[in-house]
């Protein structure tokens, strides 16, 4: 696979790094965010004591969840205005700025290495992956997560984008088999997807048997692709 999206702009990370989570604040944002979390954390398998990296860690979000998860938790984003937004939070977290496609950091230093919509921004993947495939020990776990191209959630990013300059106006949306088959070439991949509601809210009340229907049955079709391989 071959994808080289433009990456947004520091302007458009300016304008929401102070605004990333009062999405999750809102009914929406807080029942997808638990969608997401609870498919990420059952592949990532969490356990007390490991160390962690967060790779495009932008806000925190996910870092500082960890960290309170009995992790020891490193953060790395090239982001400056999420990164200090992160820094705002009282955590325990031990932030870096980097590049995802040329980490920082010694080769085989976590047990576990999670990202989450951090590919899409990125010019060469393949890269990315390798290098988050470097940091992780033997016998690890790799978690990625990336934007589903085939789920509504992507196609109503690409209508506001074309609006309005948002940091999804140069994202690549993954393809299923565009993402397994990226994973793949480090080993075998355990895969599903999460988040079957739509995007402007419809099904929230049903939005855990949906979740649970969704990715029994309709696995490409989610918002959120994740997968996991183990070194």
């Amino acid at each position: 696979m071959s994808t080289s999206p433009r990456p947004p702009s520091e302007h458009a990370f300016n304008a929401v790094a102070s605004l990333y989570d009062w999405w999750f604040e809102t009914p929406l944002g807080h029942t997808t965010d638990e969608l997401e979390k609870d498919l990420l954390y059952h592949l990532a398998r969490l356990r007390h004591g490991e160390r962690g990296l967060d790779v495009g860690t932008g806000s925190g979000h996910f870092a500082v969840d960890l960290a309170a998860h009995g992790l020891t938790v490193v953060g790395v984003d090239l982001s400056a205005p999420m990164l200090a937004v992160a820094q705002s939070k009282v955590s325990a977290v031990h932030l870096v700025r980097g590049d995802a496609a040329t980490l920082p950091l010694a080769a085989g230093a976590f047990d576990l290495v999670l990202s989450v919509t951090t590919l899409e921004f990125v010019a060469h993947p393949e890269q990315a992956i390798d290098e988050m495939w470097r940091a992780v020990r033997p016998g690890g776990r790799l978690v990625v997560g990336v934007l589903n191209a085939l789920s509504p959630w992507a196609w109503a990013r690409r209508r506001e984008s074309r609006k309005q300059e948002t940091p999804f106006s140069h994202a690549h949306f993954f393809y299923p088999w565009q993402f397994v088959g990226l994973l793949r070439q480090l080993g075998p991949v355990q895969w599903s997807s999460s988040v079957f509601i739509g995007p402007n809210g419809r099904g929230l009340r049903w939005a855990w048997g949906l979740e649970r229907l969704g990715r029994a049955l309709f696995r490409p079709f989610g918002a959120l692709l994740v997968g996991r391989v183990t070194k």
